[in-house]
C-alpha cells in the first residue's frame, strides 16, 4: 500500500496504470485501493470501465508528507555523558 500512496502523490491514477508500475495484478491494486478509500485515503472518480484515485484531501498529502520528513530525519546524538 505504501507505493500506491506514494504513486499517488504524483497525481491522480487509474487502477490499471497502478498496476502496472507497481508490478501487481489489478485485482490486488483494486483491493489495496478499496480498503484505502474504506479509511478515506484516497478517493475515487469514474469515467467509464475506468476508476481514478487520487490522495483524498490536501490534509492526507500534508500527513503523508509530513511522515516521509519524519523519517528521513537523522536525529542528533545526545550526549549521555555524566555532567
Amino acid at each position: 500500500m505504501r507505493l500506491i500512496i506514494a504513486l499517488l502523490r504524483g497525481g491522480e491514477m487509474c487502477v490499471c496504470d497502478i498496476a502496472a508500475v507497481s508490478g501487481h495484478r489489478e485485482s490486488a491494486v483494486s483491493h489495496a485501493l478499496r480498503l484505502l478509500r474504506a479509511h478515506h485515503v484516497v478517493r475515487v472518480r469514474r469515467s467509464g470501465r475506468l476508476a481514478y484515485y487520487r490522495l483524498d484531501d490536501s490534509h492526507v498529502r500534508m500527513l503523508l508528507d509530513l511522515g516521509l520528513s519524519h523519517i528521513t530525519h537523522v536525529p542528533v546524538a545526545h550526549s549521555t555523558a555524566a555532567h
